[in-house]
């Protein structure tokens, strides 16, 4: 009699209630377990309180100023790098790299929230890559690491890091030095696969590096928003390719034309 009178007509409607809220808070509650947070955003906002990358070392503002890069410091917020991550519809055959990752809260926000296969951060500053890591093992602890993925952080400088498995470049260039940026495309110029890249200022003109967008996004430094440029990368072999036929419709073109004495 107690099982039918508390689903009888009066309590059902509320019963039904109840029962929805707790399956949804089992659901939210096994999200959180075993895969990406609830919350994203407020959960890098907690593994980060308190730790930022804007004071480093001089000795370390020194070695990075030799390397050839800049030790000034600055990060994309969260919501234009979803704003980002969103229009670019990533897939779990994708390899997401920051370049410059800093204290790595876009490489991690990367992997919680889009399918990707990896999401990598390289940085140069120990200080700064410190502060990713013991981020990233706190993600780890903490159960937010899915099994087939992976995210990482490389402390070291992005002109010599392996980066050939990318498909997805972000680069917080705003600071790097126009030799740092010329190298760094010619090494992406050389991948032998279609990728796309992100970067905070345009990029010199490249036959290889095609302008597909550009996002007016706030920035730490800008919050009224700066303008953030995509390109896509056409791999070298495709380049010759074109060219090669491009230059036999040119000769062809020649051999068709009326000889005039």
């Amino acid at each position: 009699m107690l099982y039918l009178d508390l689903f009888s007509q009066p309590f059902q409607k509320s019963s039904m209630k109840y029962l929805f809220s707790f399956f949804l808070f089992l659901t939210c509650l096994c999200r959180a377990s075993f895969g990406e947070p609830a919350d994203s955003k407020a959960y890098l906002q907690m593994i980060y309180e308190n730790k930022g990358g804007y004071i480093i070392p001089s000795e370390e503002s020194e070695a990075i100023l030799k390397e050839g890069g800049h030790p000034q410091y600055g990060e994309i917020p969260y919501d234009s790098l979803a704003h980002i991550l969103d229009d670019l519809n990533l897939s779990s055959d994708d390899v997401f790299y920051v370049l410059g990752c800093g204290v790595g809260k876009g490489v991690l926000q990367a992997y919680l929230t889009t399918p990707i296969k990896r999401s990598i951060g390289i940085e140069l500053s120990q200080t700064r890559w410190n502060i990713a890591e013991s981020c990233r093992k706190q993600m780890v602890a903490d159960g937010h690491l899915v099994s087939g993925r992976d995210v990482g952080f490389i402390n070291q400088n992005i002109l010599t890091a392996n980066l050939s498995d990318a498909t997805v470049y972000f680069i917080n260039g705003i600071t790097f030095p126009p030799l740092l940026i010329q190298t760094l495309m010619k090494r992406l110029s050389w991948l032998a696969h279609e990728v796309k890249v992100i970067n905070v200022l345009p990029l010199p003109p490249h036959q290889q590096f095609q302008l597909l967008k550009i996002y007016q996004l706030p920035m730490s430094w800008a919050p009224e928003g700066v303008d953030v440029y995509l390109y896509k990368v056409i791999p070298i072999a495709q380049v010759d390719t074109f060219n090669k036929l491009d230059q036999h419709k040119k000769r062809r073109k020649k051999q068709k034309q009326p000889v005039t004495e």
